[in-house]
């Protein structure tokens, strides 16, 4: 008999919904019950191994074929039928996922002997052959599986890691880039090949690959993966700081400002898209001097509009007043953002707390600097501009919310207004009192 519960309710798609359609719910939903984003919830994570149930049937050709057929999956079926290669290869699939390799292997064995070219099977035979360290059965499985259909991402994926595990390292790498080329959200595919680039010293493109596997794997809705991904970014990075300072101070102030300019360069023109990757270039001290970096642009912004167009308004009031008032939406936004993912328990950082203030400054002190010439602009132009950047200023501070601080979308869009209105009241309050 067929599973009782409804897969295509699960993961809320029609009956006749495409595979894309398929991978988009899924990672919509991952991204909503992941237990990483729910702690300590039992029925987010029931509902997420649900999700992930429904989406191993529902992604598979064979299996969602024998789904919509009601098949009976139960491995101590009736004997007596005539099993078929889909029925070999559908066992093997749950003899897999209950961690019984070798009769997995069996099974898909028997599937390919009755359907020689049943790519799906080779497929499936050596992922699990790979899982069983028989590198040289992936491969052949591998080899099988594209000469039936050259255009098999997952193929070349396993083809990578069992070649890498074997020592042939560009090798691996040049399956793994066929990989992205069929695949090019394939987070995997990126992961593995930055590895491999590590491994023959090319850093750049390892950050690269990482950069991109960590973006990839957060828009899937994979917490572990991102993880996995920043952790690897990080421990490539390491001691790359004090190689900053042991090479002189003013040498590391310039590395630190080289940091700073592409990080601005990364996220300037798509925070939603850059922000993340531009966090994930920089180790933790460097992320912390880049948000500082950033928050003394906008201080210096707000003291230079001071004398530019206010100096008779605030005339009595001196330079490190000037300087100190102007950092408050600085302190404001990172303790804001602090205080956000303490409230809902969720990972982060305090180096993401200080770059993810600093980054929403700048396009405020874009209009700071404005404010100050105001006088000598075009008609209307200010009110136009305050509306542009106060929406890039909200989207900057909410995609660093949802990807830098690793809250909800329903946590970050309750946060974001009320870290924006307590800073600004904040900042309104240190301004007032220089009037005074």
């Amino acid at each position: 008999m067929q599973d009782s519960r409804d897969y295509y309710k699960i993961l809320e798609v029609s009956r006749n919904a495409t595979l894309e359609e398929i991978k988009e719910a899924y990672r919509r939903l991952a991204r909503e019950y992941h237990p990483d984003l729910h702690p300590g919830n039992p029925a987010a994570e029931e509902k997420f191994k649900e999700i992930c149930q429904a989406y191993e049937v529902l992604s598979d050709s064979v299996q969602r074929n024998q789904y919509d057929l009601g098949f009976d999956s139960n491995p101590y079926q009736d004997q007596r039928k005539q099993m078929s290669p889909q029925d070999f290869y559908v066992r093997g699939v749950e003899k897999a996922l209950s961690r019984d390799y070798q009769g997995a292997i069996e099974d898909y064995t028997q599937a390919i002997a009755l359907h020689p070219r049943f790519v799906e099977a080779y497929i499936k035979r050596g992922a699990t052959r790979y899982k069983l360290g028989d590198d040289r059965g992936v491969l052949d499985d591998c080899n099988q599986a594209l000469q039936l259909n050259p255009n098999l991402s997952q193929a070349y994926y396993y083809q990578g890691r069992s070649r890498y595990r074997l020592g042939y390292t560009q090798a691996a790498i040049e399956a793994y880039t066929q990989a992205i080329r069929l695949e090019p959200d394939y987070a995997q595919g990126y992961y593995h090949r930055g590895l491999g680039n590590h491994d023959l010293s090319d850093r750049p493109k390892a950050i690269e690959d990482l950069q991109k596997a960590a973006t990839l794997f957060r828009e899937h809705g994979d917490v572990a993966g991102y993880k996995l991904a920043q952790e690897t970014l990080q421990a490539l990075r390491k001691g790359r700081w004090g190689r900053f300072l042991g090479s002189g101070i003013f040498a590391g102030i310039k590395s630190v400002l080289d940091a700073a300019v592409k990080a601005f360069s990364t996220f300037i023109l798509n925070p939603a898209g850059g922000l993340l990757p531009a966090f994930a270039s920089l180790e933790k001290r460097e992320a912390i001097s880049v948000g500082i970096i950033f928050a003394i642009i906008a201080d210096l912004c707000f003291v230079a509009t001071i004398y530019l167009g206010w100096q008779d308004l605030l005339r009595e009031a001196s330079i490190i007043t000037l300087l100190l008032v102007g950092f408050v939406p600085f302190v404001s936004l990172a303790t804001g953002s602090a205080i956000a993912r303490g409230i809902f328990r969720h990972s982060g950082s305090f180096a993401g707390d200080i770059f993810l203030a600093g980054a929403s400054l700048l396009p405020l002190s874009f209009l700071i600097i404005l404010s100050g010439i105001s006088s000598v602009l075009p008609k209307n132009t200010m009110p136009v501009l305050t509306v542009f950047v106060s929406c890039y200023t909200v989207l900057t501070l909410y995609t660093g919310c949802t990807q830098i601080s690793n809250l909800s979308e329903k946590a970050a869009a309750f946060m974001v207004p009320v870290i924006l209105l307590v800073s600004g009241w904040l900042s309104y309050y240190a301004f007032s009192s220089m009037l005074l």
